[in-house]
């Protein structure tokens, strides 16, 4: 049987599917903001580099798989005392946490919304996480917003201050820009 037959009855029966994209997260054009709380001044601050990438098939978007990868030590709230406060041992510990990270295990897709469960490593521990997600998808160009709470002691973050007393939750917001390879 010829080759182009062949190909022609695989494309016709569905079974020879286009491959699924590649995008990866656009580090420069990304952001990665928190929120955290306390009784003198709240912490808002953003990491400066991170990376990943996302690969989903855009007729079967529940296949995707989602990686993000945040380096701890590029927190950044404009006051370089508190930066490296939270680079200690006392919240982040970089010296032995140096990578945040995210991994999908599940994706629920509705239009443009999804709902992306994984697993978050954060200061050693790695917890099950559901984000919300805004999604923007074009065949070279893919865009997720979201936001979510996250519980600072889940993650053994648990420093406190009797002059200063900080929240346990941390609002985390995020813009993923990214392109296919």
């Amino acid at each position: 049987m010829p080759l182009f037959l062949i190909t022609a009855i695989l494309l016709a029966s569905g079974i020879a599917a286009a491959d699924p994209t590649r995008f990866r997260i656009q580090g420069e054009a990304s952001e990665a903001r928190f929120k955290g709380t306390s009784r003198l001044m709240d912490a808002e601050g953003a990491f400066s580099r991170l990376a990943g990438e996302v690969t989903v098939d855009p007729r079967d978007p529940a296949t995707a798989k989602v990686t993000v990868t945040i380096e701890a030590a590029s927190i950044d709230t404009g006051i370089g005392m508190r930066d490296n406060h939270l680079r200690s041992a006392d919240f982040l510990d970089v010296a032995r946490f140096p990578t945040i990270k995210f991994e999908s295990q599940r994706v629920e897709m509705t239009g443009k919304k999804a709902v992306v469960t994984g697993q978050l490593t954060l200061h050693g521990v790695t917890r099950e996480i559901v984000v919300p997600v805004e999604v923007q998808l074009s065949e070279v160009a893919l865009v997720a917003t979201g936001e979510f709470v996250l519980n600072r002691r889940d993650y053994a973050i648990n420093y406190s201050s009797f002059v200063n007393p900080i929240g346990d939750s941390v609002r985390i917001t995020f813009t993923f820009r990214a392109r296919s390879s």
